[in-house]
């Protein structure tokens, strides 16, 4: 499968980003790799964008919208097609999106859209992105039941599978998803004929094992990079926990990682995302530093690069003692000549919590962040700093109760976690505060938690907890 069309495919999604001799230049090269790949692995590729595009989208929405743009490429790209083809086509469906029995997804902000007219609205339509909780992992099919919708229609069986793991998988690379679907054909291939071999598939999802491990761990990475605000925030506090780093360093290693995700996350093509994690493995196990670090740190090290980034995120944080952060909270947070003073204090006001997941603690800071900003911005900077006093203390209060609890889950079965909830949460309100507690604690305390709904826990607790303001 190649990855130089994927690209073009991403920008004829978007064809008034390019000039008219960018148009034509694109065009000629989607029509030169559509005859080389044939129709339907070019309707996969389209299908893989539309489906991490439109995730809240049917099966049959997005078929829909995929055969449009298939079909568009494949008249366009004939000898005799007019050299508007494609801007017409573009245009046609953009006004089939806004009609009011549309066939193509239902997507959040379409009738925004639809009020503009001509590339304004084509250039709107392909801007928007889903920003909806996270699906749920799929669920792992039974050999026979590969074999029998493999059987039954192998074409469908590719398409559908596109489709279920591109929306679940919607913030990384589209050709990492491509690779996983040609593995998981390629699995249903060599094993479902003449009948179903469960050797053959033991064998198959034993190969299988470390790219899978690695999807996950990418997507939850691209998750949290794309929708957490203060990740850049919560990476520095992690990897200063994590590796016991000072925060000059775990800056540096946390704009480095961040920054890669930035540039790669939403790219279609792999190689941009494997070049960057390389380059971040590099940094992470820097001779300079790795002699002060722990064993089992140094062992991660001594993998090849994927393979240590994974081995680092499996790694046990520790209880640190870093510096409290300063109380009362002083102006010179805001002084130019105090540089990175805000990132500093919401450093060492995350770093010491071991058990809380990244998802959370980011929540967390960007709220303490805000409040700190907001003060800084204003006239009066010393007395809006001491107004917000009690509440930043509240609030770092609650990270602590929170990292606590994380701790307790992770330590209790969960009979007895649930019942020390309901004990210490009594009130007013007590019901719905022990339930948003546990809901958070479940779904949340996990380091690979989902960065969308455990944004949605974390402000659930502070809005029902009065510990809070």
């Amino acid at each position: 499968m190649r990855n130089t069309v994927l690209i073009l495919i991403s920008v004829l999604i978007v064809p008034t980003l390019l000039a008219d001799k960018g148009k034509n230049y694109a065009k000629e090269n989607v029509c030169q790799e559509l005859k080389a790949i044939g129709i339907e692995k070019f309707k996969e590729m389209v299908t893989v964008l539309y489906s991490q595009k439109f995730p809240n989208g049917t099966f049959q929405e997005v078929s829909c919208v995929a055969d449009e743009m298939s079909k568009l490429a494949e008249k366009c790209c004939k000898d005799d097609a007019s050299p508007d083809c494609y801007d017409k086509g573009a245009t046609e469906i953009s006004e089939k999106s806004c009609g009011k029995n549309s066939p193509f997804p239902k997507h959040p902000g379409i009738e925004q859209c639809c009020t503009l007219q001509g590339q304004e609205r084509k250039l709107c339509l392909a801007s928007l992105r889903y920003t909806a909780d996270e699906l749920a992992s799929l669920t792992e099919p039974t050999n026979e039941e590969i074999c029998t919708e493999y059987t039954k229609d192998e074409k469908d069986f590719t398409v559908r599978y596109v489709y279920e793991f591109a929306r679940r998988h919607r913030n990384i690379p589209a050709g990492f998803v491509l690779n996983a679907t040609q593995n998981h054909v390629r699995m249903a291939e060599r094993c479902c004929r003449p009948a179903v071999k469960i050797t053959c598939f033991l064998h198959e999802k034993l190969q299988l094992r470390s790219s899978n491990i690695f999807l996950r761990f990418l997507s939850n990475v691209c998750n949290n990079q794309v929708n957490l605000k203060s990740f850049k925030f919560g990476l520095s506090a992690y990897y200063g926990n994590l590796l016991g780093l000072s925060f000059e360093e775990a800056s540096a290693l946390s704009s480095c990682f961040h920054s890669g995700l930035e540039k790669c996350c939403l790219k279609p093509q792999p190689e941009c995302m494997i070049e960057e994690l390389t380059s971040f493995q590099k940094v992470l196990c820097g001779e300079s530093k790795l002699d002060s670090l722990s064993e089992d740190f140094q062992k991660c090290c001594k993998k090849p690069a994927l393979d240590t980034l994974l081995c680092v995120d499996d790694l046990k944080r520790q209880p640190r003692q870093f510096p409290d952060v300063a109380s009362p909270v002083s102006s010179k947070l805001c002084e130019e000549a105090q540089p990175h003073g805000i990132d500093r204090y919401l450093f060492l006001t995350g770093v010491n919590h071991a058990f809380i997941s990244l998802p959370v603690l980011t929540t967390i800071l960007d709220r303490i962040k805000n409040t700190v900003t907001a003060c800084c911005s204003s006239d009066k900077i010393t007395m809006c700093l001491t107004e917000q006093e009690s509440k930043l203390k509240k609030t770092q209060a609650l990270l602590s109760k929170l990292d606590d609890t994380c701790s307790r889950y992770f330590k209790l079965d969960l009979p007895v976690f649930k019942t020390l909830i309901q004990k210490e949460v009594q009130g007013e309100g007590g019901e719905k505060r022990t339930q948003a507690w546990l809901d958070l604690a479940m779904s949340c305390c996990s380091q690979r938690s989902p960065a969308q709904l455990c944004q949605k826990l974390t402000e659930d607790v502070i809005k029902y907890d009065d510990s809070t303001v």
